[in-house]
């Protein structure tokens, strides 16, 4: 297959970062395998007039399809995206990244030659290193690729892990699955380790090209900050991040994984560094970590919130 006869759907959500916005559409304009869209999903309610005449310009030659949403929420936003895509493969990536180039073409030849369903690149971060090795759980245990495997692992191979900022699905695929679950509030923590998990019981792996990578800027590198500011300021996580943690763990666990997901959120909500490095927050940390079950429970039991459109080939 030539490698224009590969369209690929690129969808950003973003809000509040209009200049690195433009920067990271920038870099996808100028794409050696062009994308077949750049579909902009815009949660942000107002940005300064010289980014408002990029996007405006680039709409016009139509160049961004740009869509506007009111209520910020990444999983709504990569939905919305998808249902207005039209090319074969849907490109999820963050608004704050850098790409070389080759990237497009990076994942074109990394689906021709795999065949694979769904395909899941790097996310470097800081100084961009990569690890050459993994804990072997992270391909043997039934949860290993969502608790062992590294974002920055430098071989290729199949797996189940994702990240919602740098992966790639068949249109068809990511449609007849529902699209990512919008219960995932705001920033959507866990969303993508849910659609990976639908992903995999639908019988599906994704396959991970360390040549299809992205460099996160992430809060650090982004003078705007956006809404991706992480805990740094912060007595706990964002709030949603804990009922998002404790929806997925209700949707998925089992009388297997039940105690390994716990620790992973003990862990991350409970026994992280703001709280090690000041013990006396433990008590209250473990209080708010606990307030956010009765919503999830609530969201659990009233059902996912997916898409099921039917595709128009």
């Amino acid at each position: 297959m030539h490698r224009r006869e590969v369209y690929i759907s690129c969808i950003i959500p973003t809000l509040g970062r209009g200049a690195v916005l433009c920067d990271t559409l920038s870099l996808l304009l100028a794409q050696t395998h062009p994308a077949h869209q750049i579909i902009v999903v815009d949660q942000t309610p107002a940005h300064p007039i010289a980014v408002m005449r990029a996007l405006a310009a680039w709409t016009q030659q139509s160049l961004v399809v740009w869509l506007r949403q009111a209520k910020p929420n990444a999983s709504r936003a990569r939905n919305a995206g998808a249902q207005v895509a039209t090319g074969d493969l849907l490109l999820f990536l963050d608004d704050d990244i850098r790409i070389d180039a080759t990237f497009l073409a990076a994942y074109a030849q990394a689906f021709v030659r795999t065949g694979a369903d769904g395909i899941c690149g790097p996310v470097l971060e800081g100084e961009g290193k990569m690890v050459e090795a993994l804990d072997r759980r992270a391909f043997t245990s039934e949860l290993g690729w969502l608790l062992r495997f590294r974002k920055n692992y430098a071989h290729e191979c199949e797996t189940s892990f994702m990240m919602s900022g740098n992966v790639a699905v068949r249109r068809e695929v990511f449609l007849n699955l529902g699209g990512m679950d919008e219960n995932y509030d705001r920033g959507a923590h866990r969303e993508e380790s849910d659609f990976a998990m639908r992903f995999r019981r639908a019988g599906y792996r994704f396959w991970y090209s360390p040549r299809c990578a992205i460099c996160h800027l992430g809060p650090k590198g982004v003078p705007e900050g956006g809404a991706r500011d992480g805990s740094a300021g912060k007595d706990f996580h964002y709030f949603h991040h804990c009922v998002g943690d404790w929806y997925f763990n209700l949707k998925f666990c089992t009388p297997r994984t039940v105690f390994p997901l716990l620790a992973a959120s003990l862990r991350h909500f409970v026994f992280n560094r703001q709280t090690l490095d000041r013990p006396w927050r433990f008590p209250f940390a473990v209080m708010y970590w606990i307030a956010a079950l009765p919503p999830a429970i609530v969201k659990r039991w009233q059902g996912p919130k997916l898409i099921f459109t039917q595709i128009q080939n």
